[in-house]
């Protein structure tokens, strides 16, 4: 009989679901969308009980589709992303909906906490306290709503919410542990220090185990929501960042993955860990090798804004594509450089490499003969800027980057996607299957033992990919405005500060 994988890829606004073969090439794949919940300003909320729903409708429908018998799966892995947590009390119920790692209601305790004890923060974690993070949101929580937090027993990182839903265990992998900034890197363990600062007991927080190791089995009640036998091997799965990245190939030192997904990242996989303040250090699912992040907030997500904003499609579709599809159309009609035109993507402040969440966007140089056309260019490139920026700081590092990946929703965009080439001034390849959901399809064969290991797994994978070359002239142009997007970025950063903090207050 055949075996199949399953992937899941709990996502920031979906759940993706693949199913592959021995040879991991995809049979079906779904997807099932859930909300983001905004009920003030800053603030991002979801309900981990979407995330477990989603992800059950996604594998059913990937088994419908394809018609596989759920005797043949064989395993199935979870990814998601890092950060957000799922908020539970001691029967294990949903006290509060979730923070999303895009919420900014904790700026004011990411501020003190950063003044009070940031170098020892970062010591243990390797990583500078951020909004975006489990240790300032769960300090948020404390002083916002104590009686909740009194009554808070566990944690449980987005994809390991779902695995305990389907297994009914309590644990983590390395790679979401550090991610909650609650978990000393250099001591192995969780930091009775840092738990202190937000109170929150030891026995809140999950146990450590392998990412690609056997978590446990399906229960019947997650069996019968999900369509799959009760007993199949579930893995303990890993963050989504990494685990697509392992999954396209990127597994080996001087590995680098752009992503232009919701938000947009810059990721170097590395021999060893190289703390920086503006890079996210983590372990790599591939063992001893460590994964260092550079994140900006801006991605398809920006777009989307545009798209919503200025050209009035909040709704529609563009000719049965999304509705940021218009931005990219728009965009063709105008130049390289937008005439003059620069797009500071910052809407929802920005992460590296200035980790500053009162900067915001902005247009600069506008003239009388710009066009919406102009407008919609400025957006691709700003975006592109962005990444150069996190680029520019991976490079850095010092460890020779063989090998350039670009993935995510905007890198299906062959105009977007040549635009990054030519901002970036190097080749890159454009895998034509890449997902988390696939990885985690990987890490599930590697965790029942279909594959030896992610190199093994490579071998096995034989899927195409397209290479882009950059244009010498347009990445010359590039190169002057990237100079310039930096000046105005550092020499406006003071006053968009200082906007943010006005608006804040009169928004409260």
């Amino acid at each position: 009989m055949s075996l199949f994988l399953i992937g899941l890829d709990v996502g920031s606004s979906a759940c993706k679901c693949i199913i592959v073969d021995e040879g991991l090439r995809p049979i079906s794949q779904s997807a099932q969308a859930y909300p983001t919940y905004h009920p003030q300003s800053a603030a991002a909320e979801q309900d981990p009980e979407d995330w477990y729903g989603s992800a059950c409708q996604a594998v059913r429908r990937c088994l419908e589709s394809s018609g596989i018998e759920p005797a043949s799966v064989a395993s199935l892995a979870v990814a998601g992303p890092a950060h957000s947590v799922a908020l539970m009390d001691g029967a294990s119920d949903i006290l509060h909906p979730t923070i999303h790692w895009s919420d900014l209601r904790s700026t004011p305790q990411t501020e003190r906490l950063e003044t009070a004890c940031g170098d020892a923060i970062f010591a243990a974690t390797l990583c500078r306290v951020n909004p975006a993070w489990t240790l300032p949101q769960l300090l948020w929580l404390r002083e916002n709503k104590p009686s909740l937090f009194r009554r808070l027993r566990r944690i449980l990182v987005v994809k390991d919410y779902v695995r305990y839903r389907l297994t009914g265990l309590y644990q983590t992998d390395l790679y979401d542990a550090i991610g909650t900034q609650l978990y000393d890197v250099r001591a192995g363990a969780w930091s009775p220090a840092l738990l202190e600062l937000v109170d929150l007991a030891a026995e809140a927080l999950p146990e450590v185990r392998p990412a690609a190791e056997v978590s446990g089995e399906l229960t019947r009640a997650a069996a019968r929501d999900c369509g799959l036998l009760e007993g199949t091997p579930v893995a303990v799965g890993s963050g989504d960042s990494v685990v697509e990245a392992a999954g396209i190939g990127a597994i080996a030192p001087g590995h680098c993955v752009l992503k232009l997904g919701t938000a947009a990242n810059v990721n170097l996989v590395m021999r060893e860990a190289k703390p920086c303040p503006g890079a996210i250090i983590y372990r790599h699912v591939v063992d001893p090798h460590w994964f260092a992040i550079t994140a900006t907030n801006s991605g398809t997500s920006t777009l989307q804004w545009f798209a919503e904003t200025f050209c009035c499609s909040a709704t529609a579709q563009h000719d049965g594509q999304p509705a940021y599809s218009q931005v990219e159309s728009l965009a063709a009609e105008s130049a390289p450089g937008a005439r003059g035109l620069l797009f500071h993507p910052y809407l929802q402040g920005e992460r590296s490499p200035y980790w500053d969440p009162h900067l915001r966007g902005d247009f600069v140089g506008i003239g009388r003969g710009h066009r919406l056309a102009d407008f919609a260019r400025a957006i691709l490139e700003g975006v592109a800027f962005s990444l150069r920026d996190c680029f520019e700081l991976v490079n850095s590092f010092g460890d020779s980057i063989q090998r350039l990946y670009l993935i995510g929703g905007g890198a299906q965009s062959q105009l977007w996607g040549q635009i990054v080439c030519d901002v970036l001034g190097r080749p890159v390849v454009k895998p034509v299957v890449q997902s988390a959901a696939y990885g985690s399809a990987i890490l599930a064969g590697i965790a029942t033992g279909l594959f030896r290991d992610w190199a093994d797994a490579q071998r096995v994978r034989s899927l195409p990919a397209d290479v882009l070359q950059p244009a010498a002239e347009s990445r010359r142009l590039y190169d002057s405005y990237f100079d310039a997007y930096r000046a105005v970025t550092q020499a406006v950063q003071p006053h968009v500060q200082s906007l943010a903090k006005i608006a804040a207050r009169e928004n409260r």
